[in-house]
């Protein structure tokens, strides 16, 4: 987004709300024109432009940059969902799924969702799923997944509204760093996804040779007769 469009954009907030004090100062006014062109200058000005037309119907207040680049995610990342819409997801899945039949879990859930469940262990989350319906307490599946996708969810919704320029410098000052840790973590999630990936190869193909005997002609020794 240009100069320019900051410009528009903020006198479209400046019009939107007249009687917001801070918008009678001319320099004020400027500052936040030159704001905006700084914080929004890799982004596509029509989405920045959509975001703010949303903030204005729907708020009383003008916007601050973080108001405008969060609803931005809304349009950019949809597959970044909300910790609530995601439990309705999970959930749905435990209903419908039953304990065996989930299939891959990044077939069925969004990514992050995913997971999520992944680190508890699907197992683990429906006999939670499943407890309250033999005298246990409800709803520790919903606290279990909660626990863990929040923390995920809110580092990446933070990731994916810094602008694309002050994450390439961030980046670029964290790899200089010597970190194990993150190594480390990038390494053990490969390595999970290696592992599921042949654990799925297996089954399929035990699945398929199970389907495969079980279409066979039955081969009749001396003796036996066919029925």
């Amino acid at each position: 987004m240009t100069k320019a469009d900051a410009a528009k954009l903020v006198a479209i907030v400046v019009t939107a709300y007249p009687n917001y004090d801070k918008f009678r100062d001319e320099a004020a006014v400027t500052a936040t024109v030159n704001l905006w062109a700084s914080m929004f200058q890799s982004d596509d000005g029509r989405i920045v432009a959509l975001a703010l037309n949303k903030h204005i119907a729907t708020n009383k207040w003008p916007p601050s940059v973080a108001e405008i680049r969060e609803l931005m995610l809304e349009l950019m990342h949809p597959d970044l969902i909300e910790p609530d819409r995601a439990w309705l997801a999970v959930s749905d899945l435990l209903y419908t799924a039953g304990e065996n039949n989930h299939g891959d879990l990044h077939q069925q859930l969004p990514p992050l969702a995913a997971r999520a469940v992944e680190a508890i262990g699907y197992c683990n989350l429906y006999e939670m799923h499943r407890s309250c319906y033999r005298g246990g307490k409800p709803g520790m599946d919903r606290v279990a997944f909660m626990d863990i996708y929040k923390p995920m969810y809110e580092r990446e919704k933070q990731r994916a509204m810094t602008p694309e320029g002050l994450t390439s410098q961030i980046d670029a000052v964290a790899s200089a760093i010597p970190d194990k840790g993150q190594h480390l973590l990038a390494d053990r999630e490969q390595a999970r996804r290696e592992h599921d990936d042949t654990m799925n190869r297996i089954a399929y193909g035990w699945s398929r040779r199970a389907l495969e005997a079980a279409d066979a002609p039955l081969e009749l020794t001396d003796g036996e007769v066919k029925s």
